[in-house]
């Protein structure tokens, strides 16, 4: 690993472009500012003790996600600023580090895993000399992830925090899918040349955490995989998607699609466990988040509710912070 120019960090340009960063520092606030800019969040460094600060990392993105390997030689303290969801899944292969989440304390030590959204927790701590590797991936795309599975909008907040024994079949298959990709970004990088498999082995590890650990998901892989929806329904599904501007309504999808609006309802219910004014209404909810969290857009809060069919800026916020578990004004702030 070489060292880092001066002020080496990752901009939002080379974040993307780069499929590897290699970072090494002796400075809290370089890090901090290394960090947040490759992940896109609000985290907040401390030295751990006399001995200074130090830090080794190396980076690689895989179909939107972060594989990080670290090391702290003399430890570290952080603590978050805005919450920003996602789902964090950690081995150790020395020291240690904890979570503090209200009263609980979550540890990833050698021998055991992590699987925890960082944003219910307030403060963590690396041992001295932790070394570890951790897979990260913002709780926007593991929403996206659960409903291309399940064909219906995940709206609760991803509230997982599970420790698991990398002896165990579960942890192996964890550790296995982590060091694959690792073996496939580095070298010749196959998975970084084949963005297709990258994407199907990151959601495989996603799926695989969230049907093993619980959380609020853990129960829709328990029931048996229901029958294709009917085409009506489907093209239902459809037109909703690609309907990308102003208020929907229940009455113009039964129109479009061709089906009387009980039937419309019914077909909803007994395929996508939601009723079709639930389903639009969390559609355009995340169709409302993805945009605030576009660092492309210049739109304001209120004209990005109008656009996606939210007339009362009150109602929206609240309807947003029922699903999201913050504001529209903190999902803007990190973008």
């Amino acid at each position: 690993m070489q060292p880092p120019r001066p002020r080496d960090q990752p901009t939002a340009e080379s974040s993307a472009d780069r499929a590897t960063h290699a970072f090494v520092s002796r400075d809290v606030a370089e890090t901090q500012a290394w960090l947040n800019t490759l992940l896109r969040r609000d985290v907040r460094l401390e030295s751990l003790g006399p001995d200074g600060f130090e830090v080794r990392l190396s980076a690689h993105t895989l179909a939107g996600a972060h594989l990080i390997r670290a090391e702290y030689p003399a430890g570290m303290r952080l603590k978050r600023g805005e919450a920003h969801d996602d789902l964090t899944i950690r081995i150790v292969a020395a020291g240690g580090s904890l979570y503090s989440a209200g009263p609980q304390t979550l540890a990833a030590v050698p021998g055991r895993g992590l699987a925890i959204n960082t944003g219910l927790c307030e403060t963590g701590e690396y041992g001295r000399g932790s070394v570890h590797t951790t897979f990260t991936l913002a709780g926007e795309e593991v929403a996206r992830i659960i409903q291309s599975s399940f064909g219906r909008p995940a709206t609760e907040r991803l509230a997982i925090a599970a420790s698991f024994d990398l002896a165990s079949a579960d942890g192996a298959t964890i550790a296995g899918l982590l060091a694959a990709m690792e073996a496939g970004l580095t070298g010749e990088a196959p998975l970084a040349r084949t963005p297709q498999a990258a994407r199907l082995l990151r959601d495989a590890l996603v799926l695989l955490v969230l049907a093993r650990f619980p959380n609020p998901y853990a129960a829709w892989f328990e029931t048996a995989a229901p029958a294709p929806a009917p085409w009506q329904i489907r093209r239902a599904v459809a037109f909703i998607d690609a309907h990308d501007a102003g208020a929907l309504t229940v009455q113009e999808v039964a129109d479009a699609v061709g089906i009387g609006l009980r039937s419309l309802q019914e077909g909803f219910r007994k395929h996508k466990h939601v009723s079709p004014h639930d389903y639009i209404k969390q559609t355009r909810l995340a169709r409302a988040r993805s945009e605030l969290l576009d660092p492309a857009s210049t739109r304001s809060i209120e004209a990005i509710a109008r656009h996606w069919g939210f007339v009362n800026r009150g109602h929206f916020a609240l309807d947003y912070r029922n699903a999201f578990g913050e504001q529209p004004s903190q999902t803007r702030r990190r973008r």
